[in-house]
C-alpha cells in the first residue's frame, strides 16, 4: 500500500527513463521506482515507462517494487544534465508480500494543491477505448461539454457556469485557437495526449491567456524512449479514426523526431425527430412532425499531422524543436441554428499549416533560471460553399426552388484566409527552494481577407479586411512556507488589443467602405494559497479580476459557423472567487480515497453571449455584450480506489448563473432581470466505474469493464421569464455509456469494444440540436515497438 506527503526539489536537469517489465517481457504497469533516501519517486505507466524528473547527479540507488514481484534495488552513477534510459526486469515473488508503504507525491497531485481551483486528468487508461477528449472533460465537475451533433459538431464548453470563449484552450501551453477548428478537441485523438489540466476561474501567469471561467492545457506525448503504435476505431454511422504516435531518441547526441498523424470521418447520419424535424406537404401545406429522419448531409473528415525535429535532454536545451504542423478538414452542413430547416449541399473546409520553433533551458546562464521561447506562424484558410437553388426537406428530397441560391439565404463560396504571428516568452527564476518569480508575455498579430465568388462585380460584403493585435503580459511571485504546508502566489496581468476593420457595403447600388478602429487596455490581478491542515486535508483560496478579450470571430464573423459580425463587441471582466477543499488520498487498508469540492463565485460585466437571430429567414448566430451576470454555486468529486483493481468517481456541480443588470445595454429597463442564463444548464453529474478483472478469473492479460453516466437537469431553452406557459424547455437528459476492454500479455495489442448512449435517449444541446442516439465502438490498439 502507498502512501503520500509533499516533497519539494531543488532544480537540477539530469533526469532518469526506464521501463519495468516482468522475466517473460510484458511491461509491469504501477510498479513504483523511488530514489533511496529521498521522495521522489513515481509510478510506470500502462506501458511499463517511467521518468524521474530532477534527480541530484553523483551515486544513487534506485528501489524498485511491484506486488507479487520481488524488489529491485539498483545503482547508477549520474552526470550533471544527463538523460539515463533503463530496462529493469523484475522476478515474480512465490511467497505473499507484506504491504510496503512508499512516500511520494504525483506532480498532477501537487498541481492540484497549489492553489488554483484545477484538476489533472491522466488518459492513460483511457487511450484504448473510443472515446474522445470532450467525452473525457464531460466527466470532470464543473465542466459542462455541449455538443451540436456528431463527430466534428462544434462544441460549446463551460465552467462553473462561464461558457463560450470565455475558457480558453491549450496544448502544450500554446493556446489552441491559432491552430484552427482542423486540430482541436474535436478531432486530436486521445492516443496522442497524455493529461489534461483543468483550471476553473483563476489560470495561472504561465499560460498567458485572456481567460475569464477557466482553462484546459492539453499535454502531448512526449516518451524518453524509441516508439511507435497505432490505433484503429470503427463505429456506427460509417465512423472512422486512426492513428499513428512514434518517438525516436539518439541517446549519445539527444537528436530526437516526434511524429504524430490522425485521421477521421464519419457520415453522422444518426436519427432525429421532435418539433424541429419536419416535412411540409408542398400541395396542402399540411405539416408532419411525427417523422424520424436520418441525417443526409453531415459528413465530417479530418487529416492532421505533427512533426517534430530537433534536440532534448542536452546540455545546452531541456528542448530546442522545429515543428511542422498540417490539418485539413472537411465538414457538412446539416441546418442553421437550430433543425427547422434542413440542409442538403451546404459544407465548408479548412485547412491549417503551422511552423514553429520550441526552445526550453532550465538553469539558463545561472543556477534556477528556467527559459521557454516559442514562435510560429499560424496559415488558416477557410472555404464555404452554399450556392445551390435547391431546397431540402428531412427526408432529404428537394420539394422547392430558391431562384437566387444559397440554402441559409445568401449563395455563397466564400474564402477566407487568415495568418497568425505567435510569439511566447516565459522565464521562471527560482530564488531559492521557498521563492520563486514567473514572466510571461505572448503577442499575437492576426489577419483576415475575404471573398465570395458568387456576389455580383463590386457587391461582395465579405470581402472585408481585418487585422487584431494583442499583448498578453503577466508577472507572479511565489512562496512556499511552514515546510511547504502554507504555498501562495500572488500575480498581475495586463491586457492591450486593437481592432482595424475595412468593411465593404453595397446598398442601393452604391459601394461603401467603412473603416472600423479600436484599441483598449485592461488590467487584471490575483492570488491563489494552498494549506495543509494535515497531510491529507489542503484548503485553497484563490481569486482574481479577470479580462477576456472579444475573439476574431466573435468580432469579424464566421460564415461556416453561421456566426454574424458584431465589430462593437466590448471586452468581458469579472472578478472570480474560488474557496476549496481537497481531502486525500486517504488511504485504510486496500482502500483509498480522494474528495475535492469548490464553492465559486463570479461577477461579470459586458458578458460576451451568443444569440440567435432571424436573417433572410434563417436563424443566425450573433454575439452580443450583456450587463451584468452573476454566477455562484459549487461543484465536487470523489474518487474511490480499491486495490488498483476497481475505481469509481462521482462528480456533480451546481450553478445559478443569472442576468443582473436594471437596464441593458441600450439604457432601456432589463424585462431579463433576476433571470437564469437562457439555454444554459445549470444541474449536472457524472459517475464512472472501471472494474479490472483479478487473475483468478483473467490468467493472462488484462480485462477490464467500464461504466459512465452523464445527467443534466432540464433548463429553458429561452429566457425562463418570458411567458407564462408552454415554454421551450431542453428535457433533462440521462446518458449512458458502457466499455470493455482486453490488453493481451506482451501489452502490444489492445482491444475495446464500447457501446455509447445504451438506453438510445434523446440527447439534446444547444438550441435544441439532438446528438448521436445509441452507437457502438470497436477499437484495436498496436505498439509496434
Amino acid at each position: 500500500m502507498f502512501n503520500h506527503s509533499s516533497i519539494r526539489f531543488t532544480q537540477n536537469n539530469t533526469s532518469i527513463r526506464g521501463v519495468i517489465k516482468n522475466t517473460e517481457g510484458n511491461p509491469l504497469p504501477f510498479s513504483h521506482i523511488v530514489i533511496k533516501g529521498t521522495n521522489n519517486g513515481v509510478y510506470t505507466k500502462d506501458d511499463g515507462s517511467f521518468t524521474i524528473q530532477n534527480v541530484q547527479s553523483g551515486v544513487i540507488e534506485l528501489i524498485v517494487n511491484h506486488v507479487g514481484h520481488k524488489t529491485v534495488h539498483k545503482t547508477l552513477k549520474l552526470s550533471p544534465n544527463s538523460v539515463s534510459n533503463l530496462l529493469i526486469k523484475l522476478e515474480e515473488e512465490d511467497q505473499k508480500l507484506d504491504v510496503v508503504t512508499i512516500y511520494g507525491e504525483a506532480e498532477s497531485t501537487k498541481m492540484e494543491k497549489e492553489g488554483f481551483s484545477s484538476t489533472s486528468i491522466n488518459t492513460e487508461k483511457l487511450k484504448i477505448q473510443s472515446v474522445e477528449l470532450n467525452d473525457i472533460l464531460d466527466q470532470t465537475s464543473g465542466i459542462n461539454v455541449r455538443n451540436e451533433g456528431g463527430l466534428g459538431s462544434r462544441s460549446r464548453y463551460s465552467i462553473n457556469g462561464l461558457g463560450g470563449n470565455s475558457v480558453r484552450f491549450f496544448i502544450d501551453g500554446i493556446p489552441m485557437e491559432y491552430y484552427g477548428a482542423s486540430y482541436s478537441l474535436n478531432s486530436i485523438p486521445v492516443s496522442l495526449i497524455e493529461e489534461m489540466q483543468v483550471y476553473k476561474g483563476v489560470v495561472p501567469v504561465n499560460l498567458g491567456a485572456d481567460a475569464l471561467g477557466g482553462a484546459v492545457n492539453i499535454k502531448t506525448k512526449k516518451v524518453g524512449f524509441n516508439s511507435l503504435d497505432v490505433s484503429y476505431s470503427i463505429g456506427s454511422f460509417n465512423t472512422h479514426q486512426i492513428a499513428l504516435n512514434g518517438n525516436y531518441r539518439n541517446q549519445k547526441n539527444g537528436l530526437t523526431f516526434r511524429g504524430a498523424v490522425f485521421y477521421n470521418y464519419s457520415d453522422n447520419n444518426y436519427t432525429v425527430w421532435g418539433d424541429d424535424v419536419y416535412v411540409v406537404d408542398p400541395n396542402t401545406g399540411r405539416i408532419d412532425r411525427s417523422i424520424k429522419a436520418k441525417r443526409f448531409n453531415d459528413a465530417f473528415e479530418s487529416l492532421g499531422t505533427k512533426l517534430d525535429f530537433g534536440f532534448t535532454d542536452v546540455k545546452w536545451a531541456d528542448q530546442l524543436m522545429i515543428s511542422f504542423l498540417y490539418s485539413d478538414m472537411y465538414k457538412e452542413v446539416q441546418h442553421g441554428a437550430t433543425m427547422s430547416v434542413p440542409f442538403g449541399e451546404r459544407y465548408y473546409t479548412q485547412g491549417n499549416i503551422v511552423p514553429s520553433v520550441h526552445y526550453k533551458k532550465s538553469d539558463f546562464l545561472t543556477e534556477g533560471f528556467e527559459l521557454d521561447l516559442f514562435t510560429s506562424y499560424a496559415i488558416n484558410s477557410r472555404t464555404l460553399v452554399d450556392s445551390t437553388t435547391n431546397k431540402y426537406n428531412w427526408h432529404g428530397d428537394i420539394w422547392a426552388q430558391n431562384p437566387n441560391g444559397g440554402e441559409a439565404g445568401t449563395p455563397l463560396h466564400s474564402t477566407t484566409d487568415e495568418g497568425s504571428l505567435i510569439n511566447r516568452f516565459n522565464a521562471s527564476y527560482n530564488i531559492n527552494e521557498q521563492n520563486k518569480i514567473n514572466f510571461n508575455l505572448i503577442h499575437t498579430d492576426y489577419k483576415r481577407t475575404a471573398f465570395n465568388r458568387k456576389a455580383p462585380i463590386g457587391q461582395d460584403t465579405s470581402n472585408n479586411y481585418t487585422k487584431m493585435s494583442k499583448n498578453l503580459m503577466g508577472l507572479s511571485y511565489s512562496n512556499s512556507s511552514f515546510d511547504d504546508r502554507l504555498r501562495t502566489n500572488v500575480f498581475g496581468k495586463f491586457y492591450k488589443y486593437s481592432v482595424n476593420m475595412l468593411d465593404h457595403e453595397f446598398i442601393n447600388g452604391e459601394y461603401y467602405p467603412v473603416y472600423h478602429s479600436t484599441t483598449d487596455n485592461n488590467y487584471g490581478y490575483g492570488l491563489a494559497i494552498g494549506y495543509d491542515i494535515s497531510k491529507n486535508i489542503t484548503v485553497q483560496l484563490s481569486s482574481e479580476q479577470a479580462v477576456r478579450l472579444p475573439e476574431p470571430d466573435e468580432l469579424f464573423g464566421n460564415f461556416s459557423e453561421n456566426i454574424h459580425s458584431a465589430i462593437d463587441l466590448k471586452p468581458e471582466l469579472s472578478k472570480n472567487i474560488n474557496l476549496g477543499l481537497r481531502f486525500g488520498n486517504y488511504l485504510w487498508n486496500e482502500h483509498s480515497m480522494m474528495f475535492s469540492t469548490t464553492l465559486f463565485y463570479r461577477s461579470v460585466s459586458n458578458m460576451i453571449q451568443q444569440s440567435t437571430q432571424v436573417v433572410d429567414g434563417i436563424d443566425v448566430f450573433v454575439n452580443e455584450n450583456f450587463g451584468e451576470i452573476i454566477s455562484k454555486g459549487i461543484d465536487f468529486q470523489i474518487e474511490y480506489d480499491y486495490k488498483r483493481q476497481l475505481e469509481a468517481t462521482l462528480a456533480g456541480a451546481y450553478n445559478d448563473t443569472r442576468y443582473m443588470s436594471l437596464y441593458d445595454i441600450y439604457g432601456r429597463k432589463n424585462m431579463y432581470y433576476g433571470s437564469r442564463l437562457k439555454n444554459e444548464p445549470f444541474l449536472q453529474f457524472n459517475s464512472s466505474i472501471r472494474y479490472k478483472f483479478s487473475r483468478k478469473w483473467i490468467k493472462k492479460g488484462e480485462l477490464s469493464m467500464s461504466w459512465n453516466m452523464r445527467y443534466v437537469y432540464d433548463y429553458f431553452r429561452h429566457w425562463e421569464n418570458i411567458g407564462s406557459d408552454n415554454k421551450d424547455i431542453i428535457p433533462s437528459q440521462w446518458v449512458n455509456d458502457l466499455g470493455v476492454s482486453y490488453r493481451l500479455p506482451n501489452n502490444k495489442f489492445a482491444l475495446s469494444l464500447d457501446l455509447k448512449n445504451i438506453f438510445n435517449v434523446q440527447v439534446f444541446d444547444n438550441f435544441a440540436i439532438q446528438q448521436p442516439g445509441i452507437g457502438l465502438y470497436f477499437k484495436v490498439n498496436y505498439a509496434i515497438f
